[in-house]
């Protein structure tokens, strides 16, 4: 795959496949169609990866860090609620839901970044990682999504910057799915555990990404942010139209 694919090309990919992974999760396909949930999970696994590399080269280009986890945090806390209606709307809303989204695993990846760029050792930079981690273990990409922006980070530049990280989010999220198989196979049915491989469909798309923006007026950036919350949002009242 030649060098093709800018930073506009990505995010298209990016909430492409996070609109599939909502349809097949919001609407429990699985129920009705095991191959096209299966198919909705696999594809819907790219999303976080190109996600957690984009902002690591957001974190480099930005002008202005501060604003960029302020952006990060508002969107976390507007998208908290649809989250919410889409995926829990039979239980009442709690206080823990406010950090159950993509955006605060991002906001949590991108705070740790900021902190590993005041300390030059590498063995604290870890040791935040793993700290950092801990703070999205109830959050969307739990405990492996703050790990896999780190390895972006500190492998930057190199192709195991984008296989390692690939490859340990792939393993980490097939071990929870076999031990949540084993637990109750009932809710996650077996073929639901490869799901995970769908990770390493980024690698030869990140292989691709020439490094520039793309396609980038003002109205883009906001609207991929506002995607998130307003997808969710779509989906769940076209869920309440079809009930």
């Amino acid at each position: 795959m030649t060098s093709s694919i800018d930073g506009f090309k990505l995010k298209l990919i990016a909430i492409i496949a996070m609109a599939l992974n909502h349809i097949g999760s919001g609407f429990s396909l699985g129920d009705y169609s095991p191959p096209v949930y299966f198919f909705t999970e696999f594809i819907g696994k790219l999303t976080f990866p190109i996600m957690a590399y984009l902002l690591v080269e957001g974190f480099y280009y930005t002008k202005n860090r501060k604003k960029y986890a302020e952006r990060l945090a508002i969107f976390c806390l507007l998208s908290a609620y649809p989250f919410h209606l889409l995926f829990y709307p039979n239980h009442s809303f709690s206080a823990i839901e406010l950090v159950n989204n993509i955006f605060f695993t991002l906001l949590m990846g991108l705070l740790l970044l900021m902190a590993c760029e005041k300390v030059k050792s590498t063995g604290v930079q870890v040791a935040l990682a793993f700290l950092f981690s801990f703070t999205t273990i109830l959050s969307d990409w739990t405990l492996i999504g703050v790990l896999m922006i780190f390895g972006f980070y500190k492998l930057r530049g190199r192709k195991i910057g984008i296989i390692l990280p690939a490859v340990y989010g792939a393993v980490f999220l097939i071990a929870i799915m076999t031990l949540m198989h084993v637990s109750d196979p009932a809710l996650v049915p077996l073929y639901e555990v490869f799901t995970g491989l769908g990770i390493l469909l980024v690698i030869p798309i990140l292989f691709a990404y020439n490094g520039e923006r793309g396609y980038s007026p003002a109205w883009v950036k906001w609207g991929f942010y506002g995607f998130y919350p307003l997808h969710l949002l779509v989906l769940v009242g076209i869920r309440f139209l079809i009930q």
